[in-house]
């Protein structure tokens, strides 16, 4: 109980204090304001910035104010590009990213930035439902890890990432080749990279897995006229202007989106220690039943002692008249004397008993014969013809 009690505590304190762990170590190698908003993407609706498909292997549409991306083949990866062209060389881009199901532990979504015609080059991040992250370079068409280790596919375990189902905010910001990668507000990777100066942006999917996006905004630093226009984009979404009420909004998207994040997770967590407290209060509930029981049980035990301690509360009180008997008698031992003599009498009775019997049936044997011997004649006299008797002869 004392344990769950604990845990029940470091739960709560964690969802108070939301998590902010990161690496202190690193330092941001980009410092600039991003003040122009280029694209402004709440995908309300379809459009033709971002490629849908529908077949065996994958469905990817946009719906509910939410790009899906379903991958249903159970090996590789499937991207997609926005069909739009990227030409900006210094940005900073915010997206969401939420990983909603993977079936196996290569089951992953991410995003792709400065990606090069031909898939020859660019940076992809993504997360998976082990709650750890990676940051692969495409080079020449081969990938090349740029966190962790190529045997266990530079993949990094994060407390930073929320759970299957919670969006993950993800953000990058480049200058001058410089790159700052941030996750969930809290800075996890710096590096330079001269290869790309652009590139374009898209999603990644994993085999058996789904996930979603629900914002992309790219910030920048560059006017209008510094910009390559791409009509793709939409006219309403570039705009250069730093006091535009648009980039006020999407500025406070990404905060609300950071805000429900942290509130949805804080919500799990607590709902979570709803479910031990419950469990803990049924636990208790079964523990007072079984305690009920055991007093039932020991009240009957009670009861019977007491009935016992009735009877040999008698047996002494008889015991007690002998003991008035024998109280103030010099030979304290008389009940036992008295005990001895009634036994030796006992066996004495049982030996007369015993003579008694062997005498009435020795007297009834002696009957049995004389009767007997009256029934018989007289073989000691015998009769003559005269009807006298001829007595027996002489022995010699």
């Amino acid at each position: 109980m004392k344990k769950r009690i604990f845990l029940l505590i470091a739960c709560i304190a964690a969802a108070l204090t939301g998590h902010s762990q990161g690496n202190k170590d690193i330092m941001p190698l980009v410092n600039e304001r991003f003040d122009k908003i280029f694209l402004n993407e709440n995908f309300d609706s379809a459009g033709t910035s971002w490629a849908t498909v529908s077949n065996s292997e994958n469905l990817i549409l946009v719906q509910g104010g939410e790009y899906i991306l379903q991958r249903k083949a159970t090996v590789s990866p499937f991207a997609v590009i926005g069909t739009f062209t990227n030409n900006l060389s210094s940005f900073r881009m915010v997206t969401s990213l939420i990983l909603k199901k993977a079936n196996t532990n290569e089951g992953s979504l991410g995003i792709i930035f400065m990606a090069q015609s031909g898939g020859q080059g660019g940076f992809i991040f993504e997360i998976n439902k082990l709650q750890q992250y990676r940051l692969r370079q495409i080079k020449n068409g081969v990938y090349r890890y740029l966190t962790g280790e190529a045997n266990t596919g530079g993949w990094i375990k994060s407390t930073l990432l929320k759970t299957l189902g919670l969006p993950n905010i993800f953000e990058v910001r480049t200058l001058d080749r410089n790159y700052d990668l941030y996750l969930n507000n809290v800075l996890i990777i710096s590096f330079s990279e001269i290869a790309y100066k652009t590139g374009d942006i898209g999603y990644i999917i994993g085999p058996e897995s789904k996930g979603s996006v629900d914002f992309l905004y790219l910030f920048t630093n560059q006017s209008r006229n510094d910009i390559e226009y791409n009509a793709s984009v939409g006219e309403e979404n570039v705009i250069a202007d730093p006091e535009n009420d648009i980039k006020a909004l999407a500025e406070s998207i990404i905060g609300l989106k950071t805000q429900l994040n942290t509130l949805t997770e804080e919500n799990e967590e607590l709902k979570q220690i709803i479910l031990s407290m419950k469990t803990d209060e049924k636990e208790i509930a079964n523990e007072m039943s079984e305690t009920k029981k055991n007093i039932n049980n020991l009240e009957a035990q009670n009861r019977k002692n007491q009935a016992s301690f009735d009877s040999l509360l008698k047996v002494n009180e008889d015991l007690n008249k002998y003991k008035e008997l024998v109280k103030g008698n010099d030979n304290g031992d008389i009940v036992i004397n008295l005990s001895k003599s009634l036994k030796a009498e006992k066996l004495k009775n049982e030996a007369l008993l015993k003579q008694n019997k062997e005498l009435k049936d020795n007297l009834q044997l002696n009957q049995a014969q004389k009767k007997n011997q009256q029934a018989k004649p007289d073989s000691s006299k015998v009769k003559d013809d005269n009807g006298g008797f001829v007595l027996p002869k002489e022995n010699p």
